[in-house]
């Protein structure tokens, strides 16, 4: 074999069924005439011949190989500058492809200088309004990036996340959300729902349209109407930017004085290390009272009785304040507010339940009736949350 000098080592991941979770990390090694990806004590060799390498990920930034000797297993990098290997390179079908990847690079960089150059054309007294702001320049944001930047979010998520499988999850949500996704006003995105065997009673959405929904918040609902008033309060948060809009109006003045200075590294640097805050991230009352607003309506459009989502924050705030009651250390009572993950996230003030009350007392007509789907997905959710609390067979 040939000597491996130590600029051909780099970082990498791997995705294949036999490893913990789906995937794992490990070191990539590019040797004249093949790759060798070793991950979790595990070592597989590719070579040029066949060979495909793709980018994705938040704005590109990972490699990935793919070679059909190996279809089930897939690698990616995070280091870029394995665009620049020599050996890769000396491979014709595989040098072309990287220029063309570099090409793309170049033009992600060219759309993120014109959004920044957007905020800079701006009236100055925009900063004055990071509200009204956020959502001018949120408008400009390509819905590819939306994508690329919730798929990176919800693929570090996954990561310690017990998800049920995607096409099973799908079969059983489709005929709740369904009537929901047909009254939405545009297609800009093509929303993906989640099942993540979570007790926290939570469900968060992610820019682009990913949806999570914790297993805990399915089976503490009492009925479909409670569960696609959640949802259909996430369906508003991602179609009117929420996410990306917090991120902008997060970087503030330093978005625009970054833009000025020319350093667009960096305000992409604040951008992809955001990851953790789209997932944890909280809305200011202006966002959260529209996502109530736009969601009663689009439970209405769909002829869903919008009296869920009330009815289930009601039931929220009832449960924190039986948990809470007599406990007066505060780092317990902090850790029993956590748990309560839509609460924390989606604070449920009393006004905003008023509201929801009084405009659903004003609504008469006969509603859809969804109880059949509903009592089966709460069934398989319990089956899939008692298979991954059963312990291993040794």
């Amino acid at each position: 074999m040939s000597e491996v000098r130590s600029e051909y080592l780099y970082p990498c991941h791997g995705i294949h069924s036999a490893l913990p979770k789906g995937r794992a990390s490990g070191q990539l090694t590019i040797c004249k005439t093949h790759l060798m990806f070793t991950v979790n004590d595990k070592t597989v060799q590719l070579g040029f011949a066949e060979l495909e390498i793709s980018q994705g990920g938040a704005s590109d930034r990972l490699i990935f190989f793919n070679h059909p000797a190996c279809a089930d297993w897939r690698f990616y990098c995070s280091d870029r500058s394995v665009l620049k290997n020599p050996y890769l390179k000396q491979a014709p079908h595989l040098n072309s492809v990287m220029t063309k990847a570099t090409r793309k690079r170049q033009f992600n960089w060219l759309v993120l200088t014109v959004v920044v150059l957007l905020c800079v054309l701006l009236p100055v007294g925009l900063l004055a309004n990071l509200g009204t702001g956020s959502k001018m320049i949120a408008k400009q944001v390509p819905v590819e990036w939306e994508e690329s930047l919730g798929s990176s979010s919800f693929d570090q998520y996954s990561l310690q996340s017990e998800l049920m499988d995607e096409q099973h999850a799908e079969l059983l949500l489709k005929p709740l959300v369904q009537p929901l996704l047909e009254v939405l006003p545009n297609k800009r995105y093509q929303y993906q729902f989640y099942i993540s065997d979570d007790s926290e009673l939570n469900a968060f959405a992610l820019p682009g349209g990913v949806v999570v929904i914790n297993s805990g918040l399915i089976l503490a609902a009492d009925s479909p109407e409670e569960l696609l008033g959640v949802l259909s309060h996430e369906i508003v948060h991602v179609r009117e930017q929420h996410g990306i809009r917090n991120l902008i109006s997060s970087a503030g003045t330093y978005l625009i004085l970054s833009a000025i200075l020319g350093d667009v590294s960096g305000l992409m640097a604040v951008v992809v290390d955001s990851a953790p805050l789209l997932i944890n991230q909280g809305y200011s009352r202006q966002f959260e009272t529209q996502a109530d607003e736009q969601g009663f309506d689009m439970l209405v459009d769909a002829n869903i009785d919008p009296k869920g989502l009330p009815l289930f924050f009601n039931k929220l705030l009832d449960k924190e304040a039986k948990m809470l009651e007599g406990i007066g250390d505060e780092d317990q009572r902090g850790l029993i507010e956590t748990g309560l993950g839509f609460l924390s996230s989606h604070p449920a003030t009393k006004d905003r339940i008023e509201n929801l009350q009084a405009r659903a007392a004003s609504i008469d007509a006969e509603f859809i009736v969804l109880d059949e789907a509903f009592f089966k997905l709460q069934d398989k959710v319990a089956e899939f949350v008692v298979k991954h609390e059963e312990p291993e067979n040794e």
